[in-house]
């Protein structure tokens, strides 16, 4: 990793707050762990994954009793993850289930950790085509997010049922996947992703009615009633003896071993 703890502690950073440019201190302990945030979290928003990286770890490591100490670490763990630092973002992700310094926050941790292994699951698609194990320890840890008791954030549990249900639906389990996205219409109503698993449902019943379609009009491909593709004739031309001539049953077979 470019930036290491002690850049961290020293470099100097340039905060934009509306027109008002921020410089931050290299005691960086001066800082207010808000303003910080709101600034790293624009970086992040922006692509800008360095500078937003440099914000996140002021936080984390400077103000570890801070309100802002868990969102810094998660928005840590995830420019870990944008810089390919994978193992540094996971190791950030464990620390703060170890610490469980606030319950209520531990289905968003365990959420995080789930994207986490969604990445890999698409580094693998694309490097092996197979990813699908990944994507199984992702739901896992999902369903560890609705399951923890400690905590009632029905917009964290709500976005972790959604998942359940997309990542189903992309290793086709459809049933499955349909389950999960009502479970999440019903069981979180108040959260955002109840909306949104409604839409899916109707995407995804629109996508089956399609490919039901095209199966009963044998045009999927492993059809047998799906088109082939006409088979090119060879050409043979007329003016050629060898060709047209009949064999020759006279002659001996000199390919016929003795």
């Amino acid at each position: 990793m470019r930036f290491g703890i002690a850049i961290l502690m020293v470099f100097a950073l340039l905060y934009s707050c509306g027109k008002e440019e921020i410089r931050a201190k290299q005691d960086s302990e001066e800082l207010d762990p808000t303003l910080v945030l709101e600034n790293a979290d624009a970086y992040f928003a922006e692509g800008d994954y360095e500078n937003a990286f440099r914000g996140y770890g002021l936080i984390y490591y400077n103000h570890p009793t801070s309100r802002e100490y868990i969102d810094g670490a998660i928005g840590l763990s995830r420019c870990y993850a944008e810089l390919e630092n994978y193992e540094k973002g996971f190791d950030v992700l464990y620390n703060l289930l170890r610490e469980n310094l606030i319950p209520t926050r531990v289905p968003q941790i365990y959420n995080e950790i789930a994207g986490f292994y969604e990445k890999s699951a698409g580094i693998s698609e694309q490097l092996t085509g197979e990813g699908s194990a990944d994507y199984e320890t992702a739901i896992t840890y999902y369903k560890k997010s609705i399951d923890y008791p400690n905590s009632a954030d029905v917009e964290a549990k709500g976005f972790a049922q959604y998942k359940i249900g997309a990542l189903n639906e992309r290793l086709e389990r459809f049933q499955d996947a349909l389950k999960a996205y009502e479970t999440a219409i019903n069981a979180y109503s108040e959260s955002s992703w109840s909306s949104r698993a409604g839409e899916q449902i109707s995407g995804m019943r629109e996508k089956l009615q399609r490919r039901e379609n095209y199966r009963l009009e044998g045009m999927l491909p492993d059809s047998v009633m799906t088109p082939q593709p006409p088979v090119t004739p060879v050409a043979i031309p007329d003016n050629n003896p060898a060709i047209l001539a009949p064999p020759d049953t006279t002659a001996p077979d000199s390919t016929i071993e003795q």
